[in-house]
């Protein structure tokens, strides 16, 4: 800690003397005013003289009309103005408080009477209702008095980003606090499950129907997205940083891209003349919370309510002013005191956490282990089972039947006894594979004794983490502007792995370090003509081999598989990425020209982006081992090892990596006020995303033949890439806003907007990055399969113990060891995974459109109302071409990357909203909506498998997170009693405030599926690829969706009786395949997403109560001291799990015996809930 403290602060002034030493500085951002001056008869008024003041900082700029009445200021920052206008024979017309959002383009257009240019008309702006009057985007800044004031988990901006028209998120969290991703979404990251310390934060949100992966993130004007995944950002603001926020679901400006979906827009805060700062404490206690109220399933199931356990103890502040800064002019003071100059800003967050969740799950019995250490006392599962910290964390034992678990098998696969369920006893020694494939098979017999039980497990966790963030501005003079700023974060976290049961021989330390440091230059090159230079360096490193060193990974990860639920593990968990040393960086460099020509302001710009993945994915060497049951377990047989190797040793693979990558992106944007009343945005995008380069040209690809031998004669080839990067990237974008004022009442009331563009998505990194693991100098080995008369697979699987704690200890496998067939370059014994790509692979491509009108009601009220809708095409999925040819004995896996993913979405959006005005604010939005695709996420991930590949038109269907209906209400109110005032009761009455927000939405959809052995190509008996799990073969109808509560809380759901009423669980046999099923005699019988989940409703509500502070008058008037209480889930309602691709309760049967399906008795029931009532305490001092 002290280490990266002090790069910090090495940095912070290193950035610091930059910024003194700079000739020209000064913050700058990317919002602008515009407007037309015009008389009272409505004729343009030229050569006007136009300033514009920030009450911040008396900044001043000054513009003249142009011989159209048109002005613009660009390169603002969100605040409070004034805006003076003067010309000869008119009164001087002021307007104050004019406030400015984030990076938006305002339209303020000014009427002049006729006068004495001494006699002056002045105008609040503050708390007006604003027209959108100067594009078609749809979007909403977040300002500071929400993230202030609305209730935020982890006290994480973007968890406000969902309140933005054509955004779709619910905030929601599961039983045990953490995100709760929306369906199907892999967890690689995750929504502020550590608050702003989430090192690369994936928020769960869609933006008019895209993908989570398609959103981009900016903070002052540069990207802080993530190197490998899309959606995510690497840098995430703590409150008291954050000025404002633009969240844009669709924009036709030219200027933005990168990706198709969300636009956000973060601001920091900066200094004023005026000192002022904040100490911010916040604390999380179990005691506070309730627990979530879901015991399970009446007459089914048996489940033991949830409470969040957090002890979130977070804390924070800031400081910013004037900077005094060194005179190195002529005369006058040696340090300039920095007013109307320069200027600093500095917060800081920090957060320490103990938490202990609950969950449930199946584990092994005491007993079990024992007998197995006393019957196998020298096996590698029996030394496992000694090993340090191999016993769940129990918290009680639970009771599940037999009948529960295993429906109509119960009687040939369970007894129940005394401390859980018998399965049966040992039988055979080491290395006997005994094949628990069969319904009966119960080894020795039952024995009484229990061999697994059902319980609520401990998931401790600790985390502590710090950020830190500094930013400088100056201004020297008028024409020239410097900015500075950066944040580093830090975090420190154990945590026990639900996976692995909890044992803390899994427990993980992890301990990223992101940071991004930008700057900004921008000159004012003449009245109408300003330039802006951005440059960042964006950072995510973290080495998980050193602080994970007390983990002991020379346990292998051991599964047991072949039961009706999850797998029991030990183990720490095993992935490429764990452990690993990460080192993402990237370098950005923006240029934008602005230029007002009469009514057109015109940007041209262009970005350069160089990306750096160095990281080394060590995870790999060690190896995975699934056991069919307990019994092969006992044996040390398993059916299925997974390890990376060198393919030509069978030792350990080089797993470092050296890619590269850039983003060359250039537009032109035309913001025409044609007419004073009418305003077209036209723009023009080219942007090119370069593919993957490794500068130690270790990638492959993989070389396909062709027709039936499209992989029994493919190749592994050395390439530079592997694919052209798409160079027809052209993004035309069209908007325009039109202000009716043929009838009275539209007049300066009513705008209509609306606009279509072309836009395009990066594909993550991610999707490709894994072709580093191809062979010949690496590959990723899954032998299968172990069996009675081969148990392992003729040596390929070698199951052992690592010689030390690193994943690298494990000993060399000489079989898999068996060099590479110089013919294709494959490995000459075993099945390695091959992840490769088509030469054409284009971007995705994405058609949007809108048409909206907005109408200015009483109140201050905006009203708006709208269609919205989009194309894309060319979306991409990962395909196992192992399901579609015959496959090659020696790729156990192949996956292209496919772009052939069509999807569409259409929507009415209703919205209405108040800013902040005397006290009271709020913004309502309502969506109707349906999104239809054919996949959701590109993965690489399970929850991304399809149910029938090999033909993608059955797999149209509603989004995975398709949601009908969709409401959001969120508002700020002060009670007016006693507002404001600064006598003794007014400090004691007054100052009370309550917000909240408010969401409800229907159900997502859901996809029933079939569990069995199905073939997918292939005549032969050993060429072959099975899939598993497909849709039912047939759908027998009858089913009343009700989505309620009640519906969900019986057994089976709404499928009242039971799978078997409604759907064939059973598989045919194709004769042409040795009897066993397939694709082609088993297409699905109902489509992809037919069914819905349940309903979602939540209140999240914040009470405050701020008290002036006398006698301290040195801190200023807005001192003051304010205790706030957030209640998440206010009213505890009862919110139950969505259903993911993999949850059991979307198994209809098990059909490995395809003409005797063992229906699953816990099908369409829920398997949890979501978080109950979550309550926090805040106190924030601010001057």
């Amino acid at each position: 800690m002290r280490r990266v403290t002090f790069q910090f602060v090495r940095l912070s002034l290193c950035v610091a003397l930059m910024a003194m030493l700079s000739p020209i500085v000064y913050g700058q951002f990317r919002a602008a005013v515009q407007g037309t001056v015009a008389d009272s008869a409505g004729g343009v008024v030229s050569g006007a003289s136009v300033v514009l003041t920030s009450n911040e900082t008396q900044r001043t700029q000054t513009v003249s009309t142009s011989d159209d009445g048109f002005y613009r200021f660009s390169a603002l920052a969100p605040g409070s103005y004034t805006l003076t206008v003067e010309q000869a024979n008119f009164k001087k017309q002021v307007i104050e408080n004019l406030d400015v959002a984030a990076e938006n383009v305002q339209g303020v257009d000014i009427v002049l009477t006729a006068g004495g240019i001494s006699e002056t008309v002045t105008v609040t702006s503050e708390n007006t209702a604003t027209l959108e009057t100067e594009n078609a985007n749809t979007q909403k800044t977040i300002t500071t008095e929400e993230i202030r004031k609305l209730p935020q988990i982890g006290r994480d901006p973007y968890e406000l980003l969902r309140l933005a028209p054509g955004i779709f998120g619910n905030g929601s969290r599961g039983g045990d606090g953490r995100s709760a991703t929306l369906p199907n979404t892999p967890e690689n990251q995750g929504g502020s499950n550590l608050s702003v310390f989430q090192s690369e934060n994936q928020p769960p949100i869609t933006a008019v129907g895209q993908r989570v992966t398609a959103n981009n993130y900016q903070i002052d004007g540069v990207s802080v997205n993530s190197l490998q995944y899309g959606g995510a950002a690497v840098i995430t603001p703590n409150q008291e940083s954050v000025k404002e926020v633009l969240v844009t679901a669709t924009s036709f400006s030219a200027e933005d891209g990168r990706n198709s979906g969300a636009q956000v827009k973060v601001v920091s805060q900066n200094g004023t003349n005026d000192f002022h700062g904040s100490l911010v404490f916040k604390y999380n206690d179990p005691e506070f919370n309730a627990f979530n109220k879901f015991f399970g399933v009446p007459g089914s199931t048996v489940s033991r309510p949830e409470r969040v356990e957090n002890r979130f103890k977070q804390y924070g502040g800031s400081f910013g002013g004037r900077l005094p800064t060194p005179n190195f002019g002529e005369g006058g003071p040696v340090i300039n005191s920095g007013r109307d100059h320069s200027f600093f800003f500095f917060s800081y967050e920090g957060l320490r956490n103990n938490s202990n969740n609950t969950y449930e799950a199946f584990i092994e019995t005491p007993q079990y282990r024992q007998q197995v250490i006393s019957a196998r006392p020298n096996g590698v599962t029996a030394q496992i089972f000694q090993s340090a910290g191999i016993e769940p964390r129990v918290v009680n034992l639970l009771p599940r039947t037999c009948a529960q678990v295993f429906g109509g098998a119960a009687a040939v696969r369970c007894r129940d006894v005394a401390g859980g369920l018998d399965l049966g006893s040992l039988t055979g020694g080491i290395g006997t594979y005994v094949d628990d494939f069969s319904a009966s098979s119960i080894g020795g017999g039952f024995d009484g004794v229990p061999d697994i039980a059902f319980a609520q497990l401990a998931n401790p966790r600790s985390e502590r983490g710090n950020q830190y963030n500094l930013r400088f501005d100056f201004n020297l003079n008028s024409s020239n502007q410097l900015s500075l700023s950066s944040y580093l974060t830090t975090r420190s976290d154990l945590a026990s792995d639900r996976g692995a049961k909890s044992r803390p021989g899994s427990d993980l330390r992890n301990k990223p370090i992101t940071y991004v440091i930008t700057g900004i230059f921008v000159s004012n090159l003449s009245s109408t003509m300003i330039n802006e230079f951005r440059t960042n360096y964006t950072s995510f490193k973290q080495d998980q081999v050193q602080a994970a060193e007390e983990t002991n990974f020379g346990i292998p990860r051991v599964e047991v598989e072949g039961l009706p639920f999850d797998r029991i593990r030990f183990g720490a968990e095993r992935s490429e990425t764990t452990p690993a040393i990460f080192e993402q960086n990237t370098l950005d460099f923006n240029d934008t020209l602005t230029k007002v020509f009469g009514n057109h302001a015109v940007k041209f710009g262009g970005t350069f982006r160089r990306e750096f993945d160095n990281n080394d994915l060590s995870g790999g060497a060690r190896p995975v081992y699934s056991f069919v049951g307990l019994i092969n377990l006992a044996n040390d047989a398993p059916i299925f090892e997974a390890i990376n190797v060198d393919p030509r040793t069978g030792g350990i693979a080089d797993s470092q990596r050296f890619f590269r990558s850039s983003n060359i992106a250039a537009f032109v944007q035309d913001d025409w006020k044609i007419l004073p009343n009418l305003t077209l945005n036209l723009g023009l995008r080219y942007e090119y995303f370069s593919p993957l380069t490794e500068t130690e040209n270790r990638i492959t690809n993989l070389q396909l033949g062709s027709g039936a031998r499209t992989l029994l004669d493919a190749r592994v080839v050395p390439v530079e890439t592997l694919n052209k990067g798409d160079k027809n990237n052209f993004a035309p974008r069209f908007g325009f806003a039109y202000s009716p004022n043929f009838y009275k009442f539209l007049e300066n009331k009513a705008v209509i907007r609306g606009g279509i563009g072309i836009y395009h998505n990066r594909i993550p990194s991610v999707v490709f990055s894994n072709s580093r693991g191809n062979p010949p100098t690496f590959a990723r080995f899954g032998s299968c399969c172990g069996t009675t008369s081969n148990p392992f697979n003729n040596g390929e699987i070698q199951y052992y113990l690592g010689s030390s704690n690193s994943p690298r200890s494990f000993p060399r496998n000489t079989v898999l060891g068996g060099g590479i067939n110089p013919a294709n370059g494959l490995p000459n014994i075993g099945g390695a995974e091959i992840y490769g790509s088509a030469e054409d692979v284009p971007n995705a491509e994405v058609y949007k459109y809108s048409l909206e009108m907005q109408y200015e009601l009483p109140y201050r009220i905006l009203a708006s109302v709208g269609y919205e809708g989009n194309q894309s095409r060319n979306l991409i999925r990962l395909v196992n071409l192992n399901f579609f040819y015959e496959t090659n004995p020696n790729i156990s896996a192949t996956f292209f990357a496919s772009p052939d993913v069509n999807a569409s979405y259409n929507a009415l959006n209703a919205r209405i909203e108040r800013r902040f005005a005397d006290g009271f604010q709020i913004t309502a939005n309502y969506r109707l909506s349906k999104s239809i695709d054919q996949l959701s996420n590109e993965g690489p991930s399970a929850l991304t498998n399809q149910t029938y590949p090999i033909d993608i038109s059955t797999e149209r269907g509603p989004s995975d997170y398709d949601s009908r209906h969709l409401l959001t209400v969120a508002g700020v109110y002060e009670l007016p009693f006693f507002r404001n005032q600064k006598t003794l009761l007014g400090k004691l009455l007054g100052g009370f405030e309550i917000s909240g927000i408010m969401t409800r939405h229907t159900g997502f959809p859901w996809t029933p599926k079939v569990a069995g052995n199905i073939r997918t190509t292939g005549t032969s008996n050993t060429n072959v690829a099975f899939l598993s799990p497909i849709r039912p073969i047939r759908f027998l109808g009858g089913v009343n969706q009700n989505t309620s509560n009640d519906s969900f809380l019986q057994p089976n759901g709404y499928f009242t009786g039971g799978a078997a009423q409604y759907f064939f669980g059973g598989l045919n046999r194709d004769p042409a395949r040795f009897n066993d099923p397939s694709l082609a005699v088993n297409p699905p019988g109902i489509g992809r997403n037919t069914f819905r989940g349940p309903n979602y409703f939540s209140v999240d509500m914040s009470a405050a109560k701020r008290f002036g502070l006398p006698g301290l008058g040195f801190l200023g008037e807005n001192r003051s001291m304010e205790i706030r209480f957030n209640a998440f889930n206010l009213i505890n309602n009862l919110n139950l799990r969505q259903f993911n691709f993999f949850d059991r309760n979307t198994i209809v049967a098990d059909a490995f015996d395809p003409g005797n399906p063992v229906y699953n008795p816990t099908f369409g029931e829920p398997t949890g809930a979501l978080s109950g009532r979550v309550v926090e305490l805040q106190l924030r001092f601010r001057f």
